[in-house]
């Protein structure tokens, strides 16, 4: 049918998971430690020891976010034009470029202060795993973290998720049995750890009746690890770098990720992409893929969808598209939205619904 891709954080997930991700980074440099002898403590437990070695992380951890959104106000406040006069696409990208510099400041804090230090590959994909909420209303993961945020160290899923790739992946079960409906999926994401990510999915995927290609031998989902372009974790160090697919650069900018998205349809170019994401670095890849359908809570107020409207994008509710509009862009508040309203099935990849894949015309 096509490649259906997907942000990961706000998309895929309810929330950002970089706070989770490096919570649980800290938390199992804790337990390392504590489990290991520790020389020169003449008998004495080290637990105060990693405790106070995990406080000190956290408080950096929050040192280096303080610095990304003050630098960040910054450069937003002295970027002409200034939002309210960025009336067209173009200006739009530009100025999301522009942050590019901002990020990768980010990025060399988070990798002088050692966060990630000796976490492996196999060790972030079990974080991962271990991190997903059972459902999104799970009691286990409804109460506060103490700073009016999410659980740290915990990942909730939107709404249908597994649903949505076991009825429209490869090997996936339709409602009433059956093969899914055939498209490739993919994650392009800002995020830190493909690996991570990966380990995610995994776990919110698991259940679904997915094809041998795709399952372990107790039959969790497994996704392709060449349809996940983002960042990774240097071992032992812990430096955030780049996927190959952008030479090793970090992907950092919603530029970045168009061009992680055209990499990932090398070979087929001529098949519909389908793109998904909630946020202002995704801008290039929604507009860019044959459709876009943009993740949005609350009635579809979000910055991505305001500032969308503000370029003179229109924006429908899946409902309202792929029934021969030709409108190119699509919001929804989950994935059970997007799989009730039918709008992938829809679409299909026909001329008949005035959304011929790339290269047919």
């Amino acid at each position: 049918m096509g490649l259906i891709l997907l942000d990961f954080d706000g998309t895929i997930t309810q929330h950002d998971t970089l706070d989770a991700l490096v919570s649980l980074a800290i938390a199992h440099s804790q337990a390392h430690h504590s489990s290991a002898a520790h020389p020169n403590t003449g008998g004495i437990s080290t637990s105060t020891n990693s405790r106070s070695s995990s406080d000190e992380k956290t408080a950096v951890w929050r040192d280096i976010v303080r610095e990304y959104v003050a630098d960040h106000e910054a450069h937003v406040a002295a970027y002409s034009p200034p939002a309210h006069l960025r009336d067209t696409l173009a200006q739009e990208l530009l100025f999301l470029e522009s942050l590019g510099a901002v990020d990768e400041r980010s990025v060399a804090r988070v990798g002088k202060a050692g966060l990630f230090a000796r976490l492996d590959g196999e060790q972030l994909e079990a974080l991962g795993r271990g991190a997903v909420c059972p459902s999104p209303s799970s009691s286990s993961c409804s109460s506060s973290d103490g700073d009016g945020g999410e659980n740290r160290g915990t990942v909730k899923l939107r709404k249908g998720f597994g649903r949505f790739v076991e009825r429209m992946g490869h090997g996936g079960a339709e409602e009433g049995g059956g093969k899914g409906k055939g498209w490739d999926v993919g994650i392009v994401s800002v995020n830190w750890s493909a690996r991570f990510i990966k380990g995610v999915v995994e776990a919110g995927c698991s259940g679904t009746q997915t094809g041998a290609q795709h399952t372990d031998q107790g039959g969790r989902f497994k996704l392709v690890e060449k349809r996940i372009v983002a960042n990774g974790i240097r071992f032992p160090g812990g430096e955030v770098e780049g996927p190959a697919e952008l030479g090793g650069a970090p992907l950092l900018t919603a530029g970045d990720k168009l061009r992680a998205m055209k990499s990932l349809r090398q070979g087929m170019e001529e098949e519909m992409v389908v793109y998904f994401g909630d946020s202002t670095t995704d801008l290039s890849c929604l507009v860019e893929a044959d459709f876009g359908v943009v993740m949005a809570d609350n009635d579809g107020d979000s910055k991505l969808m305001r500032t969308l409207r503000r370029v003179g994008l229109e924006v429908s509710h899946v409902d309202e598209c792929g029934d021969g509009t030709g409108k190119k862009l699509a919001w929804a508040r989950d994935f059970e939205e997007v799989l009730k309203s039918g709008v992938i099935e829809r679409i299909g990849g026909t001329e008949a619904q005035g959304l011929a894949p790339r290269g047919s015309t």
